[in-house]
């Protein structure tokens, strides 16, 4: 009887294994990465236009107010924190005069968020002269 010569190929097998084992890992390893660095811009982009019509309903108020009151000098309309997402909410109004033209400037902030930015702002102004 013969006796089998033991295969020189045998490690090779395992070798070329291993290496597409971690080319693998590596190619998920990216796609998951740039997967959560999507969702994190997505969300970003979702907050900026959450404060933006956070700013123009304060325009809209700011506007409203003043109509009715032309002695109004602004507030804080709105400042809670949501727990559901434990965001604070903030949307301050002012009404100054400059010129004899009442002015508001509207700012809306959107903080407390656990990725970076930690703070969105956007604050607006808008001359109120014209409204009668």
């Amino acid at each position: 009887m013969r006796r089998a010569k033991p295969s020189k190929r045998s490690g090779a097998v395992l070798i070329v294994a291993f290496v597409a084992i971690t080319i693998f890992a590596a190619l998920a390893a990216t796609n998951i990465r740039s997967l959560l660095r999507h969702r994190q811009s997505v969300k970003t982009e979702r907050d900026m236009v959450q404060v933006q019509l956070l700013s123009d309903a304060g325009c809209d108020r700011a506007m409203s107010m003043f109509a009715t009151d032309p002695g109004y000098t602004g507030e804080v309309w709105l400042d809670q924190l949501k727990p559901s997402t434990g965001h604070r909410v903030r949307v301050a109004i002012r009404v100054l005069r400059k010129e004899d033209v009442p002015i508001a400037s509207v700012q809306a902030s959107l903080e407390g968020r656990s990725y970076s930015p930690d703070r969105i702002q956007r604050t607006r102004t808008i001359a109120l002269g014209a409204i009668k």
